[in-house]
């Protein structure tokens, strides 16, 4: 499943290299939003129907974050505990109902409520899978300290519950923290956190070169990875990061994907600060190519205007102004006003190096 929404990276609006003649050109990453709560309303559903169930089963795919409870983990009920069991899970649901409104206020005390019955039940899972709601909830709301916390307990409770660091239970909790270190500015122990996701995610791989769930994970800590390595400047570390994301997106996704077009647009922003311009316009061109096939992505404007961007570089005014124009009309149609914005910027700085 997909989250509906894809938002500008931290890094927007990247200033990129000053060519002579030039104003300065600002080009972004984007970046699907990981909404970290794409398939809890399907965990929920499926809590109902586990009470007796151990063997681990594939939750519907997710196109990237994944929060799927295949590797994560399951609450298993017994049977007699399913009247409480019952009303726990129905307090989750509306906490995550609220979450999809954006009622995050509501959707907090909602989980403190959950929280407390819970503990009432001394259902360890139960308490440790709203911890980890409650994790993804402050990591939504841009609270990256609280976040942090609580993704700290949740991984605190799964080892003392026994569970391999190896599991990717740990691995996918131990991206997420190293994830936050990334946004709170910890960037060394980003770094180490990354590279310990990798490394045991390879491991799986090696095993089972076909396991979705390896997969899914390992694109995205590698997208996360090469982000990071971006905003530090480590512009061919990054290319080498996105690339492997991209060939496993393309593996498990396809091509005709929303997030191939956002990773084929974060392999051209670092061409563009490499001063790598047919590159860049190859991505950029495949991008809206199937951003066009896309109705439902809000930012293919966006790629329209970077690729005019990257025609600017070139020399190639009017097909700058071509795709700045589709970009503006794109980002209009979608209510897109941010954008709309840098393409007016786009127009303004082609119209001044035509004069």
């Amino acid at each position: 499943m997909y989250c509906q929404k894809i938002m500008i990276n931290t890094f927007k609006y990247f200033q990129a290299v000053i060519r002579p003649n030039y104003d300065i050109v600002y080009f972004c990453l984007l970046n699907k939003k990981r909404s970290t709560f794409m398939i809890y309303s399907q965990q929920i559903n499926k809590m109902k129907k586990c009470y007796s169930i151990k063997q681990r089963k594939n939750l519907p795919q997710t196109k990237h974050f994944i929060l799927s409870g295949s590797f994560l983990f399951n609450l298993f009920f017994p049977k007699e505990e399913k009247d409480d069991v019952e009303e726990l899970t129905m307090t989750i649901k509306r906490s995550i109902l609220l979450i999809q409104k954006e009622e995050f206020l509501k959707a907090e005390q909602m989980l403190h409520v959950a929280l407390r019955q819970a503990q009432t039940l001394q259902h360890y899972d139960g308490i440790t899978y709203v911890y980890d709601v409650m994790a993804n909830l402050a990591y939504d709301t841009n609270d990256y300290k609280k976040a942090e916390k609580l993704f700290k307990s949740v991984l605190q409770r799964l080892i003392a519950k026994g569970v391999p660091q190896d599991d990717l239970a740990i691995i996918h909790i131990s991206l997420k923290i190293a994830d936050t270190y990334d946004k709170i500015g910890d960037k060394q122990k980003a770094d180490n956190g990354y590279k310990f996701c990798l490394q045991h995610l390879q491991n799986h791989l090696a095993k089972d070169s076909e396991n979705l769930d390896v997969l899914q994970l390992l694109g995205l800590n590698l997208e996360k990875y090469a982000s990071m390595l971006f905003s530090q400047s480590q512009y061919n570390n990054a290319l080498e990061y996105f690339t492997k994301a991209y060939d496993i997106s393309i593996k498990i996704n396809g091509e005709e994907n929303e997030q191939t077009v956002i990773l084929l647009n974060n392999l051209a922003s670092v061409c563009y600060i490499l001063q790598k311009y047919d590159e860049t316009i190859k991505y950029l061109s495949k991008a809206a190519e199937i951003g066009n096939k896309l109705p439902d992505m809000v930012e293919l404007g966006f790629i329209h205007v970077n690729l005019g961007h990257a025609f600017i570089s070139k020399g190639l005014y009017e097909e700058a102004k071509k795709n700045c124009s589709k970009g503006e009309d794109l980002a209009k149609a979608r209510n897109d006003n941010e954008t709309v914005v840098e393409a007016k910027k786009c127009l303004e700085q082609i119209e001044s190096l035509i004069l």
